[in-house]
């Protein structure tokens, strides 16, 4: 079982939610944009469990090396991942981060957070 898949199985059978991992977003950076606002809303309760710890091999939020080698494929091809999953030989990622409830543009909002963040 990878690490992704691990970190999901712990929430379902602990019931863990997001405010176990943080009681707070500290340390992520608020912006004025509303976009940004809804982004780091979505991210904080859907993404950041894989996104900001080394459970899961998603990439780290504030590794900018990271994220600048995703942004050099284009905004359209972070969307296309983060809206119907990623599955490499490294990660896999499910679909809207695996909460179906999000809309295309929270999810892509989400997006945008992360890469404001790794600027």
């Amino acid at each position: 079982m990878n690490r992704a898949l691990a970190l999901v199985a712990a929430v379902g059978v602990f019931g863990v939610t997001a405010d176990a991992f943080s009681q707070s977003g500290a340390g992520f950076p608020e912006f004025p944009d509303r976009t940004l606002k809804l982004g780091r809303t979505v991210w904080l309760g859907t993404c950041r469990e894989c996104h900001s710890n080394t459970l899961a091999d998603a990439p780290q939020v504030k590794d900018k090396a990271q994220w600048a080698k995703r942004a050099a494929k284009g905004k359209p091809a972070l969307y296309a991942s983060a809206l119907k999953g990623l599955t490499t030989a490294n990660t896999e990622m499910p679909p809207r981060g695996g909460n179906a409830k999000l809309s295309d543009d929270e999810v892509k909002a989400a997006v945008e957070y992360m890469l404001a963040i790794a600027k």
